[in-house]
């Protein structure tokens, strides 16, 4: 990046599991190389990630949303009711946003994802991997809606980073396609993996990575250990949660959210991997070029849809939650053995900073 003038950036991750707030990671990082004064903010578990990754910063506190998903298939119904109370939240984001702002002087405000998180006289840039959002195939019929909406939120902030390639083999395939009028740059891929090194742990020969918001998050835990108890191999689950204790249920360890240089380690020496197929865990994977058994959020399109994607072109395998107790616990082991991904790592080149 060509060196700008000296920046004061107000940077907030979405709250929506721990994949928004580590892919800022590498971002954060760039930009205190080149001198900017970055200030945090946000809401726990999310922000909890970057104030141990940066504990030098300062940070504050920003609400946000707080997602429930459904415990079944339907979540776009689930979603749907809830979307009075998002719209009050944006709202509110927004005004916290602008009052941070004034506050601090900031003259630059980078959001992941978080649609209230800009200001109308300060440059606002928003990172997304979802310009055009997966509608699934039951509601494709809805996807002009859906493109419209994206747009409207999108054209509020100066620029959008997407963390992917243009190209047309990329990892967020159609979901990161170009809006006409809304300024986009392509800045490569963004995993938090990519500056750290490595610890010697202990590793597994099956690695399960479970984020996300409840009760899913819960369900998909539960469903893990049903399968893996008292078999023979060697389990460890990082479960994505701040803080919780560590458990031991027979051959199975359970985790906390680990530090980035822990989970690297597991990754890069587990044979067997199981995980959400969310963007920021595909990107660790790609990093670290493993694949693995993804398992979607239930109707969770997005997660579907780069679940599909995955298996259909880079290496990996999906099965849906609803079947991961059904199949066939042989099956299950080998759909989830992991090899080299048939996708390269894009490192990080950010672009001009907005003025």
């Amino acid at each position: 990046m060509a060196k700008q003038k000296k920046r004061k950036i107000l940077i907030s991750p979405l709250n929506w599991g721990l994949g928004h707030a580590t892919r800022l990671v590498p971002v954060i990082q760039a930009l205190l190389a080149d001198g900017h004064s970055i200030f945090l903010a946000g809401e726990s578990p999310s922000i909890d990630i970057l104030k141990e990754t940066f504990p030098h910063l300062p940070c504050y506190e920003l609400k946000g949303f707080k997602v429930r998903l459904s415990s079944g298939k339907k979540q776009w119904k689930t979603l749907l009711r809830q979307t009075p109370a998002l719209l009050k939240a944006i709202a509110q984001e927004k005004k916290q946003t602008k009052s941070l702002a004034e506050e601090h002087n900031i003259d630059l405000i980078i959001s992941d994802n978080r649609y209230g998180v800009y200001a109308n006289n300060i440059p606002s840039v928003i990172i997304t991997h979802q310009t055009k959002p997966s509608t699934g195939n039951k509601l494709s019929l809805l996807r002009l809606l859906s493109n419209r909406i994206s747009y409207l939120w999108l054209k509020k902030f100066d620029s959008c980073w997407i963390p992917d390639t243009p190209y047309a083999n990329n990892l967020s395939g159609s979901l990161s396609d170009p809006l006409k009028n809304i300024k986009l740059h392509y800045i490569g891929h963004l995993s938090r993996l990519h500056s750290c090194s490595e610890n010697k742990v202990n590793t597994s020969e099956v690695l399960v990575i479970i984020s996300g918001p409840e009760p899913q998050r819960t369900q998909l835990q539960n469903l893990i250990i049903q399968v893996f108890n008292n078999r023979n191999e060697n389990v460890i689950i990082v479960n994505g949660q701040i803080n919780s204790k560590t458990q031991q249920i027979n051959n199975i360890q359970v985790l906390s959210n680990v530090s980035a240089s822990h989970l690297k380690e597991l990754i890069s020496n587990s044979s067997h991997i199981i995980c959400r197929s969310g963007y920021s865990t595909l990107m660790d994977l790609v990093y670290c070029k493993k694949t693995a058994l993804l398992i979607p959020t239930p109707g969770q399109f997005e997660q579907e849809y780069l679940a599909q994607r995955a298996s259909q072109q880079f290496g990996f395998n999906s099965l849906t939650q609803s079947n991961l107790n059904k199949a066939n616990y042989q099956t299950i082991l080998s759909q989830s053995l992991s090899s080299k991904t048939l996708i390269d790592y894009q490192t990080l080149h950010l672009p001009e900073l907005p003025y």
